[in-house]
């Protein structure tokens, strides 16, 4: 009786995986869902392999194949001979289709008996080479008004009466005494978290920075950034809180938002998780609300779209969450926090989903990516090679 009891909650697993899958096709997943989704996809190799092959477009090709040749769904036909692979598709609208089309429960059989290895498969990790890069972890330097810089990743300790560091993190407590101009500067492979005098909460990826005083104004709160940041705003009516990020001003009063600005990126990406901000320049102002994001690229605003959050500040939460996404905006990613080299080789045509920790080493990130098997990768000391 106990073996049937484990196969019933084998099968019910199955099915909320099915399930979850199914919504991030859909792109119907609450936040909790996706911390779900995310928890059973590191839970092991093999669901993480899973989860590739059912959002990989020529993967669903086969199972289309295969659900028509048993004559399971009769409509699968019609849709089958819909789909038109292209090579720069979207893989998530054509397994919308499809998803659609296959109940969720039909999924779960075919996480059993169309993608689990046949007898005597051995499906193992891809070898790429014998080198391998560390990620990256707490580091950052404060630089004082008077020029004094101060490393902030040697553990807790007193920097000056209102200034602690505990747990990885800087906080700034209220006082009375004259701002200074203070600056958090993230290398390369480092990431950090700060508490600001008026108690909001930043959150600081690889090679960004922050400059804000030591204490804010009576009228408003204002700081400046570089690179990524994630801010959670202490509500005060009083005071608005001003983000100031290549001359263009995100204003808040109590909300939750990212910034991705980096120099290397050919546009300013404004995404708000909760609350409302207004984003202006001289010429221009747009007013977002929560799953929204605005973009800007070279003084041109392109409007505000919906997207989905969890992958946008997967960072914060130490993961790489790949949405959709190309080789080259990974592959930025992977040198910004492996403090890697890397040289893209051949056009990859191919658009890349998936879920890691980034506390493991570049190694298994690229694993994750050659099982796709449209890329593979050469690590040489600190150089990684890309190639179709």
């Amino acid at each position: 009786m106990e073996k049937y009891s484990e196969g019933f909650d084998d099968l019910r697993l199955s099915f909320r995986a099915a399930y979850l899958i199914s919504g991030f096709i859909n792109k119907k997943l609450t936040a909790d869902e996706e911390q779900e989704l995310d928890r059973w996809i590191l839970s092991s190799d093999a669901n993480m392999q899973l989860f590739e092959d059912l959002t990989d477009e020529k993967s669903m090709e086969n199972f289309l194949q295969w659900c028509a040749a048993r004559n399971v769904e009769r409509n699968l036909i019609g849709t089958k001979e819909r789909i038109r692979f292209k090579k720069r598709s979207k893989v998530v609208s054509i397994l919308r289709i499809a998803a659609a089309a296959v109940l969720v429960g039909l999924i779960a059989f075919a996480a059993y008996f169309v993608f689990a290895p046949t007898e005597g498969e051995v499906r193992g990790p891809v070898r790429i080479a014998s080198a391998d890069i560390l990620p990256g972890g707490e580091r950052a330097i404060l630089r004082m008004q008077n020029g004094e810089r101060i490393d902030l990743d040697d553990g807790d300790t007193i920097v000056s009466e209102n200034i602690r560091i505990k747990d990885g993190v800087v906080y700034y407590e209220e006082n009375e005494n004259a701002p200074e101009q203070h600056e958090i500067i993230i290398p390369r492979k480092g990431f950090y978290r700060l508490v600001l005098p008026d108690g909001s909460r930043v959150w600081l990826n690889a090679e960004s920075s922050i400059k804000f005083p030591s204490r804010f104004s009576s009228e408003e709160r204002k700081v400046a950034v570089t690179g990524e940041t994630y801010f959670e705003i202490e509500k005060d009516a009083s005071r608005p809180f001003i983000v100031n990020v290549n001359g263009i001003d995100v204003r808040a009063l109590g909300t939750a938002f990212n910034i991705m600005a980096y120099s290397d990126e050919n546009e300013i990406r404004t995404t708000l998780v909760e609350g409302a901000i207004r984003v202006s320049n001289d010429k221009h102002r747009e007013e977002l609300r929560p799953g929204q994001q605005i973009k800007i690229s070279q003084g041109e605003w392109k409007g505000i779209e919906e997207v989905r959050v969890g992958a946008i500040i997967a960072w914060k939460n130490n993961q790489f969450k790949l949405q959709d996404s190309r080789i080259e905006d990974i592959m930025r990613k992977v040198e910004r926090w492996y403090d890697a080299e890397v040289d893209i080789k051949d056009k990859i045509d191919y658009h890349f989903n998936g879920t890691i920790d980034r506390g493991v080493p570049v190694s298994k990130l690229l694993q994750l990516l050659e099982q796709t098997g449209h890329v593979h990768f050469h690590i040489n000391g600190n150089k990684i090679t890309v190639t179709k």
